[in-house]
């Protein structure tokens, strides 16, 4: 099998931001062999202050990275959203989840919505569906996890690994 990556094993957080709800899927790369060794949601309540929320998922995020290891986080960038409100919710929970890993030293890479679609399902339109559906075949994951924020959060980690292999191909050519 042949290793683009270096060192040889890798392990990609993949993290889907929200503020009700932030999804988190881990994979670990060997090689070309990809296997999901953990998901999960985040869930807040309305009840909780704006700054309890955020600390929550940080908090939260900082547990993962201390039980899995990982050795890079994969996170998806802000969609521009009608509600600018929605919009500054996410962006703080994105930022809470990366404070969390710059915390570890742990490289972050970001995604846009469209690219994830496209590495993943192979064209940028895609519906959510289509996104878990590959999701759930590329990682071989039942059906069982029917979370869209979970299958996202996976969607982002396996971004990661295409674009990591991208870079490696550019590099040795």
């Amino acid at each position: 099998m042949d290793n683009k990556f270096s060192p040889a094993e890798i392990i990609i957080l993949g993290i889907d931001p929200g503020l009700a709800v932030t999804g988190w899927g881990i994979i670990h790369v060997h090689g070309q062999s990809l296997t999901a060794i953990g998901s999960g949601q985040i869930k807040t309540t309305t009840k909780e202050t704006r700054s309890a929320r955020l600390g929550k998922i940080a908090l939260q995020i900082r547990s993962i990275i201390k039980e899995y290891s990982p050795t890079e986080v994969a996170v998806e960038q802000q969609f521009v959203a009608k509600n600018v409100r929605s919009a500054m919710a996410i962006g703080e929970a994105r930022a809470a989840a990366m404070i969390a890993a710059a915390d570890f030293s742990l490289p972050v890479y970001e995604f846009a919505p469209k690219s994830i679609k496209e590495a993943v399902a192979g064209f940028g339109n895609a519906t959510k569906e289509q996104v878990q559906q590959m999701v759930f075949m590329q990682l071989e994951i039942s059906e069982a996890v029917k979370s869209f924020d979970v299958s996202d959060a996976f969607a982002v980690a396996l971004t990661r690994f295409a674009d990591a292999n991208l870079e490696l191909a550019m590099v040795r050519e």
